[in-house]
């Protein structure tokens, strides 16, 4: 794939809220030592499933007009990207603000507060002048530009599930295409809400186990559907040169990014795999490097039955069966338009500490999968990585990531 400008860029800050915490730290050592955030979850559907939502405040650090404005949503981004601002060493200080972007991937928008605000007219009351500027998709991008007073390029990414890493392919055409020499990019969805949890029960998509432990086994031979978790997760890319001149540290390298749509169903991966299998191609050429120089794939791995088969299929297409391949969402559960970012910051993680955690869940791998799927938590060198994210409507979406040689934590 062609680009304008083949300029470096690199990964200096980030920050997640997930179901373990609020943190990157707390995300990754929740990971390593294989705990689950998953528990059952009643309520949103009429029959009970396990997910893995969150049930803390993550507003501390949010002022309160603004929490009152906005939804769940745009709390877990704000909250991710006031925790990557600060990591990335205030880009701001240097920057010229019409140089930083904002791209954020989501995928339902604000469904808590269009509910409630259906539920208010329902009984006769108003509704806020804030009701619609509070649930519409492109609001975290738009209040982290507000909070961070940033003038650049400003997008919101819907491809459903493969939203996140969208964001992240976006980000990195924006600055190689020097419409941007920062960029804060990610994604953020709140989802436990009855009509979208059991929309998605009606699907067969979700897992109906309710044993937090056994519910969600990507690659195994008894998975039986993915679970749902919420949450954000933001990474700062930045144009390297501008990183190291204003003394910020690299810890990764964004190398490629490639995108494919399957063009076949709305809800169900194409059969042989041809928008999965072009996306890692896509992203693979755009970064210059083999499939042999894969060293690990943080794979999509929702733990449905067709999803999983569709993915090792695809993998073991381009890049071939000896890299090891890993799924978190047995521990985290599936962010939707957020799972894409969330795992690149895991991809990221890896690649500074050189552990892969392992693929929760999956305690026999299907023998029918060809991947070295890491089972239990693993020490290895990892120079170069794709990540995985496949969404509903065919969209397909891979990121390429390198080990910075500044990158050790």
């Amino acid at each position: 794939m062609s680009r304008v400008n083949q300029s470096n860029v690199v990964v200096t800050g980030m920050g997640a809220v997930t179901p373990y915490g609020m943190g990157v730290e707390i995300l990754w050592n929740a990971l390593l030592s294989g705990k689950k955030a998953l528990r059952q979850v009643s309520g949103l559907s009429p029959k009970p499933l396990v997910g893995a939502p969150i049930d803390f405040p993550v507003t501390s650090d949010i002022e309160p007009k603004v929490v009152k404005q906005t939804d769940r949503f745009v709390h877990f981004a704000l909250a991710a990207a006031k925790e990557a601002w600060r990591q990335a060493r205030n880009p701001g200080s240097s920057v010229p603000s019409h140089r930083i972007g904002v791209v954020i991937g989501n995928a339902v928008g604000g469904l808590s507060t269009f509910r409630s605000g259906t539920l208010t007219l329902q009984t006769g009351g108003r509704l806020s002048p804030f009701f619609v500027p509070a649930f519409i998709p492109n609001m975290a991008a738009a209040r982290i530009a507000m909070e961070f007073a940033l003038h650049g390029m400003n997008l919101t990414v819907t491809t459903a599930c493969a939203a996140g890493t969208d964001a992240l392919g976006v980000a990195l055409d924006m600055i190689r295409m020097e419409r941007a020499d920062v960029v804060v990019a990610g994604g953020a969805e709140a989802l436990f809400i009855p009509e979208l949890v059991t929309g998605l029960m009606q699907t067969r998509a979700l897992s109906t186990v309710l044993d937090p432990d056994l519910a969600c086994r990507p690659f195994d031979v008894d998975r039986s559907g993915m679970i749902m978790g919420e949450g954000a997760a933001i990474l700062i890319l930045e144009r390297e040169e501008v990183a190291l001149g204003r003394g910020a540290k690299p810890y990764a390298r964004v190398l490629g990014y490639g995108s494919a749509g399957d063009g076949e169903h709305p809800a169900a991966p194409a059969i042989d795999g041809h928008g999965q299998k072009w996306a890692m191609t896509q992203a693979l050429d755009d970064a210059g490097i083999s499939p042999g120089q894969v060293d690990y794939i943080n794979a999509h791995g929702t733990a449905t039955v067709v999803g999983d088969r569709s993915e090792w299929t695809s993998i073991a297409h381009v890049v071939g069966t000896s890299c090891a391949v890993s799924s978190i969402k047995g521990s985290v559960g599936h962010l939707l338009g957020a799972a894409g970012a969330l795992e690149a910051v895991v991809t990221v993680k890896i690649l500074t500490d050189q552990i892969i955690p392992a693929t929760v869940g999956c305690e026999r791998v299907d023998p029918d999968c060809p991947l070295d799927i890491v089972q239990s938590r693993r020490a290895a060198p990892v120079e170069l990585a794709l990540s995985n994210s496949f969404g509903l409507g065919g969209q397909n979406a891979t990121i390429a990531l390198g080990r910075s040689d500044n990158g050790t934590t």
